[in-house]
C-alpha cells in the first residue's frame, strides 16, 4: 500500500512511505515573491538541496518536469495492472476500490481540479478503516482547500491532521497552517506554527523560509 501511495501522492518523492512529505510549490506558498522576480533572476537563482547540491531554478523545474513524466508513466502502468474491483473477503490490506478512489483523487489534484479531488478524498475517508490512508486523504483535502484560497477550511482540516499521533504529512501540514494563518492576517498564529516547524525540523527543506517569515514579521 505504501508503494501505491508513493506513486499516487506526489510527483517528486525521494523515498517510499507516508512519512516523507511531497515538496510544496513555493509559488503557491509565497506568490508575492514570484511576482517580484523577472526572467533574468530566474535563470540565475540557485537552491541548495538536502544533500548540499546547488541547482538553478531552471534545472530544478526541468527535474520536476521529468519526475512528472515518470509519475504519469508509473500511474498508467499501475492502472493497467490493477483494474477497479471490489475487495474479496479474504484479501488483506486496503480494499482495491479505495486505492483506486485515492489514485483518481490525486489525478484530479495534479490536474488542478480541486473540487473533484476533494469529493473523491471525502469518499476515501468515509469508507476506509486504514489510518494512514485516511490521514493522507485528510492532508490532501487540506491542501485542496488551501489551493482554492479557502484558508479557514484548510486550517480546520490541517489542525485535525496534526491532532493525530502520526507523522503522515506532518511537515507540510505545519507549513501550510503557518501560511494559511498568514494569509488570513493572523500573524501571531502564523508565527507560532513557523516556530513549531523550526523546532521539529530545524534543518529541513522549508526551515530557511520559515526563519525569513519570522524575521519579516518582527
Amino acid at each position: 500500500m505504501k508503494f501505491l501511495c508513493f506513486i499516487c501522492s506526489l510527483t517528486c518523492f525521494a523515498t517510499l512511505g507516508f512519512s516523507q512529505d511531497p515538496m510544496l510549490d513555493m509559488d503557491m506558498l509565497f506568490p508575492e515573491r514570484t511576482a517580484r522576480q523577472d526572467s533574468a533572476m530566474t535563470s540565475r537563482h540557485t537552491f541548495r538541496t538536502d544533500t548540499g547540491e546547488s541547482v538553478s531554478l531552471e534545472d530544478l523545474l526541468k527535474r520536476i518536469e521529468r519526475l512528472e513524466e515518470e509519475f504519469q508513466q508509473l500511474k498508467e502502468a499501475l492502472e493497467e495492472k490493477q483494474p477497479v474491483t471490489e475487495k474479496k473477503q479474504d484479501d488483506p490490506g486496503i480494499p482495491l476500490i479505495e486505492q483506486q478512489l485515492y489514485a483518481r483523487a490525486l489525478r484530479h489534484f495534479t490536474a488542478g481540479e480541486y473540487g473533484k479531488a476533494s469529493e473523491l478524498l471525502r469518499q476515501v475517508r468515509d469508507n476506509t478503516q486504514e489510518k494512514e490512508l485516511n490521514l493522507s486523504a485528510l492532508y490532501w483535502l487540506g491542501e485542496c482547500a488551501f489551493r482554492q484560497d479557502n484558508y479557514n477550511e484548510a486550517v480546520v482540516l490541517l489542525q485535525e491532521l496534526l491532532s493525530e499521533e502520526s507523522e503522515v504529512f506532518r511537515e507540510n501540514a505545519l507549513i501550510l497552517l503557518a501560511v494559511s494563518f498568514r494569509n488570513l492576517g493572523k500573524q501571531a498564529e502564523s508565527n507560532r506554527y513557523f516556530q513549531t516547524y523550526l523546532k521539529a525540523y530545524p534543518e529541513s527543506r522549508y526551515s530557511a523560509l520559515a526563519r525569513k517569515e519570522l524575521q519579516r514579521s518582527q
